[in-house]
């Protein structure tokens, strides 16, 4: 199959993110994306977590007088994976453009904790937010849910389960349904980057049931409760035609839906912005879309 065009600097982000993965030293590999991101004052915090375990938070502080919006991140990983550190670029990125605080957490990963104990952690800290004394500089009822890859999944499935908490999603990339022979399966099924064969292992680890519930596979949900949704997908990606079929899903229940496919990224690229010109142009656009949400100018 022929090759895609990527777009300025994404080879070179897959051969880094291919070295730095080899080294092991997770650490390492979030601190090399980390350099040159804007500086938001941070506070790590803990939330209770479903099982009454503390779970780690971090809070990226946007400056907005309280109390404000905040945005529920969630970080991707294939719901084995990932965290707070790697997703760190783009936190600090939407804080510091859209002047919201964001809230990144951390929850149970598979294959030792799957489907649904992940969600449950999500879900616990929508309760924690809601109910926090004293708030953390947010209004609670001013909660959008965001995430990417298996963390936007997430993200919808606490929408799913959650009706009307959230005043917004903004979704990178994410992986909404469990079909392997979409048009963008089939095109990057080797890649670059994300592949087939690893998605049906993620899917095996997170859900070995195949458990037939929106919380886990958002596009057979039919009566979404949100209020708007801003979706940004990688054009060289297996889940580019997830995020697509995902908007016309929303868009058909009346939901205000906007959808960006990024011309030759490849999934995960919206932390590779030292590198990816294109990842620091699409945090702009996904903080351009949360104050639309709630604008900067509180009345």
């Amino acid at each position: 199959m022929t090759q895609p065009d990527l777009a300025p600097g994404m080879a070179e982000a897959l051969a880094e993110s291919d070295r730095l993965k080899a080294a092991g030293d997770e650490a390492a590999e979030a601190a090399f994306w980390a350099e040159g991101t804007p500086d938001v004052p941070t506070r790590d915090v803990t939330y209770p977590g479903a099982d009454g375990q503390p779970r780690r938070a971090r809070l990226y502080m946007g400056g907005v007088a309280a109390p404000g919006p905040i945005l529920l991140y969630i970080h991707g990983g294939g719901w084995t994976g990932g965290s707070i550190e790697a997703n760190d670029p783009a936190c600090r990125a939407l804080a510091h453009e859209s002047d919201w605080n964001v809230l990144s957490i951390s929850y149970r990963l598979a294959p030792e904790h799957p489907y649904p104990a992940g969600l449950a952690d999500c879900l616990a800290a929508l309760e924690w937010l809601m109910h926090s004394r004293p708030p953390l500089g947010h209004h609670p009822a001013l909660i959008a849910v965001g995430g990417a890859s298996a963390g936007a999944n997430l993200a919808l499935a606490s929408v799913v389960a959650q009706p009307g908490a959230f005043i917004g999603a903004l979704l990178f990339y994410g992986v909404y349904g469990r079909d392997f022979d979409t048009e963008s399966y089939r095109q990057h099924a080797d890649g670059p980057g994300l592949t087939r064969a690893r998605m049906q292992e993620l899917f095996a680890q997170y859900d070995p049931d195949e458990t037939p519930d929106p919380e886990v596979t958002p596009l057979i949900y039919d009566r979404y409760e949100v209020g708007s949704a801003c979706l940004i997908a990688a054009e060289c990606d297996v889940l580019r035609s997830d995020s697509e079929a995902m908007a016309e899903v929303l868009r058909r229940q009346g939901i205000r839906t906007d959808l960006h496919v990024e011309p030759g990224v490849t999934h995960g690229f919206i932390n590779r912005g030292r590198l990816v010109p294109a990842a620091r142009d699409c945090l702009t656009r996904g903080a351009a879309y949360l104050n639309t949400i709630h604008p900067k100018e509180y009345p």
